[in-house]
């Protein structure tokens, strides 16, 4: 399922990573780089590269921070934001065909595990100096993160 899913994500001229950030910043605003990078578990200088490319197609925007000059935020676009919803459609269903012989109630209950591991994860302590591509890599060495 997961090769028919990074299929579906390249028609939109995207790889997962890049959909990876478009969610990130959905879901905690507007971030640094570093903190999007941390976020992502996406080494900085390949977030550049895929910040260049995002910003090319419209999806996203680097602008100062008010606070502190020295800091560059990255914003969503009204295009990023469109992408979103596009995207949370493929997803929605790919799900349906994943879960399509479970009853309602294990939908949920699976729904509510997989949100709270993600709660834990990513509002850990722990993890939020941690660069995630090494542990990634590790677990799915066919794919390049």
């Amino acid at each position: 399922m997961k090769y028919q899913t990074i299929s579906l994500v390249e028609r939109f001229d995207m790889n997962l990573g890049q959909a990876a950030i478009l969610f990130i910043l959905s879901r905690y605003g507007n971030l640094t780089q570093r903190q999007l990078s941390g976020r992502a578990g996406i080494t900085p200088p390949s977030m550049t590269v895929a910040l260049r490319k995002m910003e090319e197609k419209g999806l996203v925007k680097k602008e100062p921070d008010p606070d502190d000059q020295r800091k560059t935020r990255i914003h969503l676009t009204d295009t990023g934001r469109s992408r979103i919803e596009d995207l949370k459609q493929l997803f929605r269903k790919t799900e349906a065909v994943m879960l399509q012989d479970f009853r309602e109630e294990e939908k949920l209950l699976l729904r509510r595990f997989l949100m709270q591991i993600e709660d834990n994860i990513m509002d850990s302590k722990e993890m939020k100096d941690i660069d995630l591509s090494e542990i990634m890599c590790r677990l799915h060495p066919e794919k390049h993160f």
